[in-house]
């Protein structure tokens, strides 16, 4: 009987719950309906964002292994040869996520104020508008400059770099407002990036030749000599892999390209949270205050 009596009491809760709820049922259809408006004018008012994106590959070290076989004693002699493929990735990937990288790239016209002061993207004329209180773009001044500190961190939020450990393919995604400032700004960090690695190999190539040149001449034994020799000519193969490679670390597999669809904002699914949102809150706030009263009574 206790049993058969529990049952028919959760029998007539539900039975109430759906009573309250069906006699509330204008209020909760206002409710989510408002919840519903509200979703689809917000969803509207966000701006697009273009993602533009390539995919690389660093360049293999067996291109260099005549290099390879004198890595210990240039190791010996505190000179730098060009590392594995991996390393050269990684090191890539963290130069283009440094705060001295992003520094380099401001020195650029018109980056800064595209990452920091970007208010609108006109799809007719391509061009972007800006933030008149930040950046007054017909005198090309700043009301107020960012550092490069605060650059660095929208740049960190645009860019998305990783690299897959199976295959070595480097992905790198720029999201913009401007899709055509996307693609080029994805391009100028890619070539900036090889830039700046084959500058600094090529500087330590040409001390490290002067240092070998130096040595060579201070020592008679012949051993040492060919063992000087041998890394001179290292040297010589390092400067014309700098010279000899347009694309000196990062090859290009699938270039950067202006992007026709709109990565984000997904206004279909901010519309159907919103409004389921708000109608388990308008079912809440009925329930809530059919039994708070109840409960007063």
């Amino acid at each position: 009987m206790n049993e058969r009596d529990v049952y028919l009491n959760d029998e007539i809760d539900l039975k109430e719950i759906f009573d309250v709820l069906w006699a509330a049922k204008m209020l909760i259809i206002q409710i989510t309906a408002f919840f519903a408006v509200a979703s689809v004018t917000y969803s509207l008012l966000l701006t697009n964002y273009y993602k533009s994106e390539s995919l690389l590959i660093a360049r293999n070290a067996s291109e260099s292994q005549g290099l390879s076989q004198y890595s210990g004693l240039a190791a010996m002699a505190g000179i730098n040869l060009p590392s594995s493929g991996e390393d050269r990735a990684a090191q890539t990937i963290e130069l283009i996520k440094s705060r001295k990288f992003i520094k380099h790239l401001l020195e650029f016209e018109d980056v800064l104020p595209s990452i920091m002061a970007a208010k609108k993207y006109n799809h007719a004329s391509g061009k972007l508008s800006f933030y008149k209180d930040i950046y007054d773009a017909k005198e090309r001044s700043w009301i107020k400059k960012p550092t490069y500190l605060q650059a660095h961190k929208h740049f960190r939020k645009m860019l998305n770099i990783s690299q897959d450990t199976a295959t070595g393919f480097i992905t790198i995604e720029i999201e913009h407002i401007s899709p055509i400032f996307a693609k080029e700004f994805l391009e100028l960090i890619i070539n900036e990036a090889n830039v700046l690695l084959r500058n600094k190999d090529m500087e330590e190539s040409k001390q490290g030749l002067e240092y070998l040149t130096s040595e060579l001449s201070k020592t008679s034994f012949v051993e040492i000599q060919e063992s000087i020799n041998a890394l001179i000519e290292a040297q010589l193969e390092k400067q014309m892999m700098t010279q000899i490679n347009e694309d000196y670390i990062l090859i290009e597999i699938e270039p950067p390209f202006i992007p026709e669809e709109k990565s984000k904002p997904s206004r279909a699914i901010i519309c159907i949270l919103g409004t389921m949102l708000g109608g388990i809150l308008s079912l809440m706030i009925v329930l809530v205050r059919h039994y708070y009263f109840s409960l007063d009574n």
